[in-house]
């Protein structure tokens, strides 16, 4: 499909005629500035990947994500729990035939021990003591009372699961694989504006070469027309339409420079470089590519950023009905608890009771609660269903625009491919003409104007022929994205190293 052109021997010849420098895309530079080194395509990539902001910001968003999955995994954490207090309480005694007063203080330190269980229940074990004064005094005094329980509280229906216990750690997961794909659909953007910007230069490049070409080739027609009416062969009149003509070319020159390195600061500003850039002497031209509308179809559902960013929105919906569906059941808790208690006079009697197990105390209970009519629960897993059908329903519609634009990705590079072929035939038949032209200018049988029109037709069919080739090669990379392959294609790989942020998430390999 793809073919490599080569130059006409007429245009070889024609531009070895002509210095060398006007060849050179950048001037050179001045003594003691900085001369930069040539890019490549692949230099572009790389270099765009490591030190775009755009792409950085979405790596730093990536790794947050990571970040709030292990933060969220702190609910299996076991909370260890301090109480200190200290305190006075006085009450009245009604007897038949006296009034007393009787007078409490104590001291209470508590401290416990719970963790979560995945199976949505919460699991306790904790150690109280206390020390009781009373005024009057009772039979032991001071009292210290001590009580080691291990406590258990299970939901059997409502907040029953891991889906339920682990709900946060779920969305967090959800979310870092939405943060990927976002970082994705940069690395797509960026990846395909520097392909397009990249080809634009390349063309701006050879249009300028083109128009300084242009410029040199209308200094030799006004230098051979002053030297034709000075000897009676032309009128002046001719000088007058070649200054003009040369004039024209310049402004003309001036304009594809200022074109070509306004393309370098786009260039320069993808990969964030503040330093001057130029570009290696690459030929712009067509590489061999095939094109399948069904495989690219199928690359794209399993690549394309902004569909699996959907899908996983779609999988976070899933979740939601999940938990939505289980408020939706009563709740119905199992609570058990066994603790052995000790009163003694001094601390460690206290100790001795509870190492003993002579006071032992269980407990085994079941709680019900369920809100009458339910209506919050049950509108909100309506609500949620709803969500998910326009959910699929928009997922529905993007695979349907996927397919369109890859069916115009496949025509676009297809039309550009043969756009080359003509573009090649018009710059043959302009290098024809205006090598006629010259020779029967060198007889007298051709004006100046018509061998200035015809360089002028021959620059715009250069101009052309680059143009097409530019346009060829952004259709391609409009292909690769659209099927989701142009990571692949340029050799990017994803490395989901989030520990590290010395390690980049991306990375430019072999293609």
């Amino acid at each position: 499909m793809i073919r490599h052109l080569k130059y006409s021997a007429f245009h070889l010849l024609f531009l070895a005629l002509l210095p060398w420098s006007l060849f050179a895309a950048e001037p050179l530079p001045e003594t003691g500035a900085v001369k930069p080194v040539p890019l490549t395509l692949r230099t572009v990539i790389r270099l765009t990947l490591e030190h775009n902001l755009n792409l950085q910001a979405e790596q730093y968003a990536a790794r947050a994500s990571q970040a709030a999955i292990d933060r969220e995994y702190g609910l299996y954490d076991p909370q260890l729990l301090g109480e200190f207090a200290t305190g006075e309480s006085q009450k009245q005694s009604n007897q038949p035939f006296f009034e007393a007063k009787t007078r409490i203080r104590f001291f209470r330190l508590d401290f416990s021990l719970a963790q979560q269980l995945p199976t949505g229940g919460e699991l306790s074990l904790g150690f109280d003591n206390q020390r009781r004064t009373e005024d009057p005094e009772p039979g032991i005094d001071p009292a210290y009372e001590s009580e080691l329980s291990l406590q258990l509280v299970q939901p059997l229906l409502k907040g029953f699961g891991r889906t339920v216990a682990e709900q946060d750690i779920e969305f967090a997961v959800n979310d870092r694989q939405v943060a990927v794909e976002d970082l994705r659909d940069v690395a797509f953007t960026l990846l395909a504006e520097a392909r397009d910007t990249w080809y634009e230069v390349l063309r701006l490049r050879d249009n300028l070469r083109f128009r300084e070409i242009s410029v040199a080739l209308a200094q030799k027609i006004l230098r051979e027309a002053s030297a034709r009416v000075e000897a009676g062969v032309l009128a002046p009149v001719d000088i007058l339409e070649a200054e003009f003509a040369l004039k024209e070319r310049e402004r003309l020159r001036l304009d594809a420079e200022r074109e070509f390195h306004d393309s370098l600061d786009r260039l320069a500003l993808l990969m964030s470089s503040s330093m001057p850039i130029t570009v290696a002497d690459e030929t712009l031209d067509r590489s061999e590519f095939s094109m399948d509308q069904d495989q690219g179809f199928q690359q794209a559902l399993a690549k394309r950023p902004d569909l699996q960013i959907r899908l996983r929105q779609l999988d976070r919906l899933a979740l939601e009905e999940r938990l939505a569906r289980n408020s939706l059941l009563p709740g119905f808790d199992l609570t058990a608890g066994y603790s052995h208690k000790g009163l003694g006079g001094d601390y460690d009697e206290n100790l001795d009771d509870i190492s003993s197990g002579d006071f032992p105390n269980w407990e085994v209970g079941l709680n019900l609660s369920y809100p009458l009519g339910n209506r919050t629960a049950r509108n909100e897993h309506r609500r949620i269903l709803f969500r998910i059908r326009g959910q699929q329903a928009e997922i529905a519609q993007l695979h349907k625009e996927i397919r369109n634009e890859i069916r115009a990705a496949v025509r676009q590079v297809e039309v550009n491919d043969k756009k080359i072929d003509v573009a090649t035939s018009g710059l043959t038949f302009a290098e024809e003409k205006l090598r006629i032209l010259l020779k029967r200018q060198e007889v007298g049988l051709a004006t100046v104007r018509q061998v200035l029109e015809g360089e002028e037709d021959l620059a715009q069919a250069r101009t052309d022929r680059v143009a097409s080739l530019a346009d060829f090669n952004k259709a391609v990379t409009r292909y690769l994205q659209v099927t989701g392959q142009l990571l692949e294609a340029e050799g990017v790989r994803f490395h989901p190293v989030f520990a590290d942020d010395t390690v980049p998430l991306m990375q430019v390999g072999s293609p």
